[in-house]
This record gives structure tokens, sequence and C-alpha cells, in this order.
């Protein structure tokens, strides 16, 4: 009866894990912020509608985006909508998390960005590895270093080893105050995109639904005003 009971209990643990969806993101550690924060609590409550738990799992941007393209993990907050071009294992949830914000950031007193564009400047621009979209912004720039985790990233700016970093404003922000004393400027916002979560194409078929449940919880909170 005992091994009978033990049995029930180890299936039950299988299935309970089956229901749990793992999501890599970058987001957890480098740029964690109030809204990054506000739509991970907009993805369990989407999935919490289909009956299926979050685990949130921090992975360096490039590293994440592969292990969900390879199956290694369900999903992958926040990325663009066209990162699917480039991972074709991956599936977009139609319906926008968050809108981030771009700007430039730099270390050296001699560089002014007040009215910085990229086009128009020679500077040595560093960015995360794995952002799509500063990849295809940057890929006539000459003089352009991707790397590929953000701590590395940002004490390069810090050593004056990059003149300018690309990144998502408020989580930029945040990296260089805590990098304290360390002075610094940034740019107005250089372009607004919106992310999503996406998904791999053996869970497709969520996809009509989450979009749905995001969609109305969009609109009940009204994150992206």
């Amino acid at each position: 009866m005992r091994k009978f009971i033990a049995l029930i209990f180890l299936l039950g643990c299988f299935f309970v894990k089956a229901q749990t969806f793992v999501i890599n993101s970058a987001v957890l550690e480098s740029h964690q912020t109030p809204k990054s924060k506000h739509a991970q609590l907009l993805l369990k409550e989407a999935f919490r509608s289909v009956n299926i738990d979050v685990e949130f799992r921090y992975r360096p941007d490039k590293r994440s985006i592969i292990e969900t393209n390879n199956g290694h993990a369900d999903g992958e907050f926040a990325r663009i909508a066209a990162i699917v071009d480039d991972y074709p294992n991956l599936v977009v949830v139609q319906e926008s998390l968050a809108q981030m914000d771009i700007v430039a950031f730099t270390a050296q007193p001699s560089i002014n960005l007040v009215d910085y564009k990229i086009d128009q400047h020679n500077f040595s621009i560093g960015y995360l590895s794995g952002w799509k979209n500063l990849i295809d912004l940057l890929v006539n720039y000459p003089n352009k270093k991707a790397i590929g985790e953000y701590k590395t990233l940002f004490r390069l700016l810090a050593r004056q080893r990059i003149d300018v970093v690309l990144f998502t404003k408020n989580a930029g922000e945040q990296i260089l105050d805590a990098m304290a004393p360390l002075p610094y400027q940034r740019s107005q916002v250089l372009f607004t995109y919106p992310v999503y979560l996406v998904i791999h194409k053996k869970h497709a078929g969520l996809v009509p639904q989450l979009t749905a449940s995001l969609r109305r919880l969009n609109r009940k909170y009204s994150i992206n005003r």
C-alpha cells in the first residue's frame, strides 16, 4: 500500500513539473526594471489562465535565445518580433509586453551626447550580442563591438575601452548608478520598440490563447501607456 501511495505521489510530481513553462531571459538580471517586473507578472497571469505555471530562468542574451531555439527552454522574453527571422524554431506571441527605449551612454567627459546620432559619429560602439535590433542597425557601422555579458560591456565603458554603449534607458541608468562614483551621460531616446514573448514552436498551439489573455491583461492594466 505504501509503495502504491509513493508511486502516486511521484506521478503527481511528474505531472506538476510537466505543467511548468520555463522562460529564459537576460532581463532578469541585466536590465530588470519595474516595467520588466510588471511584464513577468503579466506573463504569470496569462499562463495561469491556461493552467500552466511559469519558471523564469536567467541566461545571458545570446546563450538565452540559442537555448530556447534549441528547445532547452520553452520560451523567451523580452524579444523583438523579428528575432524569429534568425531563430526559425521560435514563434512570437503577438501581443507586446512593454515598450523599450534605446539610448547611448558614455563615461568620457569629452564626448557630448546632446545631439547624438549614430550615423553622424565614428565613436566605438558597444552593445550586447544577441540584440537583433542593434545588430541590424549597426550592420554597416565600422567601429563596433558585440559583448556577450552586460557587466563586461559596462566595465569596458567605465574603463573607456568603448566610447559609447547602446542599451535600454532605465536599465542602463540602474547599472551605471550602481557603479558609482562613475560619472556618465546619456543621449535622448534614439528609438523605441515593442518586445514580446517568443516560444518554441512545439508550444505553438498556445499562441492564440496567450495572445488573447495578454491582450485582455494589457487593456486591464494599461501597462503600455
